[in-house]
């Protein structure tokens, strides 16, 4: 699926490369390297004046990036294209100003990722979900959770952190949500949650729960949100959505009695719709005034997938 927001990443993460510290500390100093720069977790992105319609993730060589760097700053290895080393760099601890008084940047701002992205071509927003879910890891993960007060050390240029007290290991998680439609008939069930804006109808979802298989967790999650019994669960296809790091499964799944009954906590209306009436809803036209997420939320890829597969 070529457009799925935040997918298609297109950069040879190379992993085997994190943990190698010499070529780490050659290629961070290499005109050859790139890097993309992070500031409150927003990136910075370049807008073109005679393109204002197409920004772009600004890449900077290390000679402009130096001035900036503290010791306190990590780039963060991305991986490899074209034999070129990707990064990116939080400068979070610096001052705005500072940093956008910088020459290189002069025509571009730190914009967040959820506003950008559906301006942006997919395999940057892919880069943007791994470094921005990344940043977000290590600073919630300072302290072993094990020894009280111990701060653990950034390794593997922060794919990994280390208590050197009990030698403890943590890594990166993510975090699998289900998001499903129930199908019956000709027709698919989309459900209003009470945080929704006015009008708006999206996929069910849940997040997976340990030693939970993703088919148990759409059946689950059905009965649990419309009190509906499923079967034939099928999978579909999935979206990292780095906020803070999730990975959405998109499924389907067969009911037989089309009789719902909406839970009331997490979804407050629900509704049967058939193909045509998502038409009416895509085009404006839609005469309850429904409306669905947008583009780059895997509910709405959801529902055109299903709807040109039925």
């Amino acid at each position: 699926m070529h457009s799925i927001t935040f997918a298609n990443n297109p950069l040879d993460r190379a992993s085997q490369l994190r943990s190698d510290q010499a070529w780490q500390q050659d290629a961070i100093t290499s005109e050859k390297s790139r890097f993309m720069i992070f500031f409150e977790d927003r990136p910075l992105i370049k807008i073109n004046a005679d393109r204002p319609n197409e920004p772009e993730i600004l890449w900077i060589s290390h000679h402009q990036l130096a001035p900036l760097l503290t010791n306190n700053s990590r780039p963060l290895f991305l991986g490899l294209k074209d034999e070129l080393p990707f990064y990116a760099v939080d400068l979070t601890g610096l001052n705005l100003d500072q940093i956008l008084s910088h020459p290189s940047f002069a025509t571009s701002k730190f914009i967040d990722a959820r506003s950008i992205a559906p301006n942006l071509d997919n395999p940057s927003t892919g880069i943007i979900a791994q470094a921005k879910s990344n940043f977000e890891w290590n600073k919630n993960n300072i302290y072993c959770s094990k020894c009280a007060g111990v701060k653990l050390k950034t390794k593997d240029t922060g794919y990994k952190k280390f208590c050197e007290q009990c030698q403890s290991e943590y890594f990166p998680r993510v975090d699998p949500v289900v998001i499903m439609l129930p199908c019956h008939n000709n027709k698919c069930l989309l459900g209003r949650q009470k945080g929704f804006p006015p009008g708006m109808f999206s996929a069910l979802a849940g997040f997976v729960e340990p030693g939970e298989t993703i088919e148990d967790a759409v059946i689950r999650e059905i009965n649990e949100e419309v009190g509906l019994q499923s079967k034939n669960v099928s999978y579909k296809f999935t979206q990292p959505w780095p906020f803070p790091s999730s990975l959405m499964i998109g499924c389907t799944a067969e009911v037989d009695n089309p009789d719902y009954k909406v839970d009331e906590e997490e979804i407050v209306e629900a509704v049967w719709l058939t193909k045509e009436d998502l038409t009416k809803i895509l085009v404006g036209k839609s005469e309850k005034r429904i409306w669905i997420p947008p583009p780059m939320a895997i509910a709405h890829q959801l529902i055109v997938h299903w709807m040109n597969n039925n």
